[in-house]
């Protein structure tokens, strides 16, 4: 009986492996095509912003203070850091922004849609390289970093133009527009 199992078996292998409507052998599979990187990060690299805020000097104290995970709320247990990989200067660049964590879901003007931040609450915003040289900052609570159309842009609540003013790269830094 043993031997008559192991039989139909092996013969429901075989013919599992045939070609006739079934998968057919004929050789090593081509290369896989790697997977394409996330739309917000085109080339792949990625920072640690803690850290990366934590160490730069130029950053207030009042920011600093606020990388600590959150205690409580829907993202408890991470940081109040909002992170996108965008090519703002030809090469990939990391914008960063920083929120107070009672801010998470907080009703308010200009809500930033992902982390459900009103716009107002937020506490700077930063462009940094990969390699960790700052490139923008905006500490001006009440405004958050964005790209828009390949561009950096301030948000806020108030102000002219619905809150936005734009930025281009000079080569040696941002200019408004």
């Amino acid at each position: 009986m043993r031997r008559t199992v192991v039989a139909a078996v092996a013969m429901l292998s075989l013919t599992a492996c045939s070609d006739v409507d079934g998968v057919r052998v004929a050789g090593p599979a081509p290369p896989a095509a790697a997977a394409p990187a996330p739309a917000n990060n085109p080339r792949g690299p990625s920072v640690d912003a803690v850290a990366l805020l934590r160490a730069d000097p130029t950053v207030s104290a009042r920011t600093k203070a606020a990388l600590r995970p959150c205690p409580y709320g829907p993202i408890a247990g991470s940081y109040p850091v909002s992170t996108a990989y965008h090519e703002l200067t030809g090469e990939v660049d990391v914008v960063v922004n920083v929120y107070p964590c009672a801010a998470v879901g907080a009703p308010g003007t200009g809500s930033s849609g992902a982390t459900g931040v009103p716009v107002s609450a937020y506490l700077g915003g930063y462009v940094y390289t990969v390699n960790g040289k700052q490139l923008f900052r905006l500490e001006n609570s009440g405004a958050l970093l964005t790209v828009l159309d390949g561009q950096l842009a301030t948000m806020s609540a108030t102000g002219p133009n619905n809150g936005v003013a734009r930025y281009r790269w000079t080569g040696n830094g941002f200019s408004p527009e």
